[in-house]
């Protein structure tokens, strides 16, 4: 295969296209992927940052010497700010998650709810229940409509008796 390995070796050197707005804001374009990561105080390589193995941390005197062995110094993250910042949005609640009913069903649920209440044990009886749902599976099936935000809107208005 003919390849421009010029051409080539640019695709491999090509930073990623980061998508979060806040390490995109403090990425650097001079430095490459693992120094722009361990800037922020992340890890390129997971398997990298976790220390496997025995290491002696005990110091060993020897005379007036003291030695501390296989101790690894870590960098200290020039931007430490970043990871604050992005484990803050991640805790923040992202918002309430909008529960939505196919339209057949919701008719159906309103009407079982108008006919009969909460009886649920009537509701498995009535002929529109042609799926045969047991009186647990429309109980659920009427908790998850009554979670709906717009609940109210959904059902319908009761008539007015004369």
């Amino acid at each position: 295969m003919n390849r421009n390995k010029k051409k080539v070796g640019r695709k491999m050197k090509k930073m990623p296209s980061v998508k979060c707005p806040l390490i995109k804001e403090h990425w650097n374009d001079n430095q490459s992927v693992a120094k722009n990561l361990s800037n922020f105080g992340l890890t390129n390589n997971p398997s990298r940052s976790i220390l496997t193995g025995f290491i002696n941390t005990q110091p060993q005197v020897k005379g007036e010497e003291i030695k501390v062995q296989n101790i690894k110094r870590k960098r200290e993250p020039t931007q430490p700010q970043v990871v604050k910042l992005l484990e803050e949005q991640a805790n923040k609640p992202t918002g309430i998650k909008q529960m939505t009913l196919p339209p057949g069903t919701v008719k159906f649920l309103t009407g079982l709810m108008e006919k009969y209440g909460d009886n649920y044990k009537e509701m498995t009886k009535d002929p529109k229940n042609v799926y045969q749902m047991t009186w647990k599976q429309i109980r659920a099936k009427i908790k998850t409509f009554k979670s709906i935000k717009a609940y109210e809107h959904l059902m319908p208005k009761p008539i007015a008796e004369s």
